[in-house]
């Protein structure tokens, strides 16, 4: 056979639903460029009985070559369509939800892990190699210490930031406490004793907040403070101030509480009815008597992991973060029609 030959996929498509033949039929043909195997099938199957005998009921619709070059170069354009995809997807999520001032060296650590990774995950296959700055693990000839950078590893580097701070999960300052403090490193989500005490709101912001949850508190069960176990609901509360960052605590964190108590109302009400004295389950949810309850609705919605771990921490009934966490999460929705 002529080498200067290529070994193309012809795929054709019918036009016709109505047509009894099949949706769509796969052939071959040689040819040096696309036109010419196409002309060659269509040549060959263009006679009454045969594929193309009744003009234009299939068309084709693709023509793909094949050759083991041909494979490599689809391989890298699904690649590149893949990690497009990630790219877009990825910034996306992140605007306007953009770490403030990341650090430097952990971005371009994140950036370097996923340009390895994800970005050229494998550089001994043949075909398209990455260029030398964007090596990865896997090139033992790598002098040591080089960082790579790409843009869909930037992405992901920020997405990832993103996220862990969203969930109270900020990677600077948990590397901080653990370097600062390394004869009391304890299990992730169990911060040391020493780390709790620097991490404790102050008495006033504990005050301010008790007062907005007594407040939407008050409105939606109509009860009043001195019902309320007072010191038990300051204790939770200065435990749920403990998932807030600390530069978001005294100016910014009050209100946006009040605002999400505002926004969710609602569904505090229907938590209430619930799981209130005289609610259908009443007395499921211990936590639903005191006011503090409020803010923790917040911190689930905000920072579960995080407040799953200093509450442990802080030898809390696991049950009943977990049972309030179950009701507010999958109990009061506007389809439960309550």
């Amino acid at each position: 056979m002529d080498p200067e030959l290529i070994r193309y996929r012809i795929v054709a498509q019918r036009t016709d639903p109505e047509h009894p033949g099949a949706s769509a039929v796969t052939n071959y043909a040689y040819g040096r460029s696309v036109e010419e195997a196409v002309t060659k099938a269509r040549k060959a199957l263009e006679k009454p009985d045969r594929l193309y005998g009744d003009q234009g009921m299939y068309r084709v619709v693709e023509v793909v070559e094949e050759s083991p070059s041909s494979e490599l170069r689809q391989q890298e354009e699904a690649r590149r369509r893949y990690l497009t995809t990630i790219l877009e997807n990825a910034t996306a999520t992140v605007r306007g939800r953009e770490p403030d001032s990341p650090d430097a060296e952990l971005l371009s650590r994140l950036d370097d892990f996923f340009t390895r990774a994800v970005t050229f995950p494998d550089p001994h296959t043949s075909g398209v190699h990455p260029r030398p700055h964007q090596a990865t693990f896997g090139w033992a000839s790598e002098p040591p210490g080089i960082q790579h950078a790409s843009d869909p590893g930037r992405a992901l580097a920020l997405f990832l930031l993103a996220y862990l701070h969203h969930h109270g999960l900020d990677l600077v300052e948990a590397s901080a406490r653990t370097s600062a403090l390394p004869e009391e490193r304890t299990d992730v989500g169990r911060p040391s004793a020493r780390a709790m005490e620097e991490n404790e709101a102050s008495p006033e912001l504990v005050e301010r907040v008790l007062d907005i949850c007594g407040q939407h508190y008050a409105a939606v069960t109509g009860t009043s403070s001195e019902q309320w176990d007072q010191e038990s609901a300051r204790k939770v509360v200065r435990i749920a101030l403990r998932t807030v960052q600390l530069a978001e605590r005294d100016t910014y964190y009050p209100r946006a509480l009040e605002t999400y108590l505002q926004t969710h109302r609602a569904r505090l009400e229907r938590l209430w009815r619930r799981y209130g004295p005289g609610g259908m389950f009443a007395g499921e949810v211990v936590l639903t008597d005191s006011p503090a309850c409020f803010v923790l609705c917040e911190r689930i919605d905000e920072s579960p992991l995080w407040l799953e771990g200093v509450w442990t921490r802080e030898s809390q009934e696991e049950n009943a973060l977990e049972r309030l966490q179950n009701a507010w999460l999958y109990d009061t929705g506007e389809e439960d029609g309550r």
